[in-house]
């Protein structure tokens, strides 16, 4: 089993904040609304694979309870953004020739009721760097640099989520094997390039939105502190700020309705 160390804060982390969202709110609108093109997406979704990951990361919580999060990525703009979804899309060859890499549009994950929760977190404003990152990991066609797997595998990473979440064979739960979410093991690693660590609670190699996701509500002393001494080679740091929604606090299997 995976756990997440305890922070020793007394409060959660006062510059990421609610901000609801309104009646029939697509998430797209929520996006603009707080006027996010940057930084860290999580999302939780209500159909069964997400469902099935929500409740994995129960082994990432002290008290057992699913997460609300099921998917993460990197913001480009208020519309797209990379990211590793099980979601297979496009041709399968394009799996392996992007290390798993995708540009998702936001138009693929409005409708609230298939994505209820809805989060945009910042840990750092040089998104240059980041983006840099990302197409390290991903490779570069209009330049034609070919993917770095040899940074992290991310199509392995993905077999045993997609047996997992297709309950295939005797799959049992990756996080509990030491094999993060492969969106989160991504946007973890990309940070990670920038000497930025994500997920400083973490007691494991394993990535997961859910860490992230207390990363950033519980450890602002701790990315206040690493601000102070970061080097120059590294993306300017910061204390964690951002916005999120949440429609569904309990994960439910709900989508699509019967």
């Amino acid at each position: 089993m995976i756990s997440i160390r305890q922070s020793t804060a007394t409060k959660a982390n006062e510059k990421l904040v609610e901000v609801k969202a309104e009646p029939n709110e697509t998430n797209s609108a929520w996006l603009k609304r707080v006027k996010a093109t940057d930084g860290v997406l999580l999302l939780g979704g209500a159909a069964v694979s997400h469902f099935r990951i929500r409740v994995a990361q129960s082994h990432a919580r002290h008290d057992m309870s699913p997460s609300r999060w099921s998917l993460t990525g990197i913001l480009l703009d208020d519309t797209n953004f990379l990211s590793v979804p099980l979601d297979l899309s496009g041709d399968a060859s394009d799996i392996a020739t992007a290390n798993g890499v995708q540009t998702c549009n936001m138009s693929n994950y409005d409708d609230p009721e298939r994505f209820p929760n809805i989060a945009v977190i910042r840990f750092t404003r040089d998104t240059e760097k980041i983006l840099i990152n990302a197409k390290l990991i991903a490779g570069d066609r209009e330049a034609r640099r070919p993917a770095q797997r040899n940074i992290i595998d991310l199509p392995t990473l993905m077999l045993p989520w997609l047996s997992y979440v297709w309950v295939c064979g005797k799959a049992s739960n990756p996080l509990t094997d030491g094999l993060g979410l492969p969106s989160a093991a991504f946007v973890e690693t990309v940070y990670g390039i920038a000497g930025i660590e994500l997920t400083p609670g973490l007691s494991s190699a394993t990535s997961c939105p859910e860490a992230i996701w207390q990363a950033a509500r519980y450890w602002h002393a701790f990315y206040k502190e690493a601000a102070k001494t970061e080097s120059a080679r590294n993306a300017k740091q910061q204390v964690p700020t951002g916005q999120y929604a949440v429609r569904q606090k309990a994960a439910a299997a709900d989508w699509p309705k019967d």
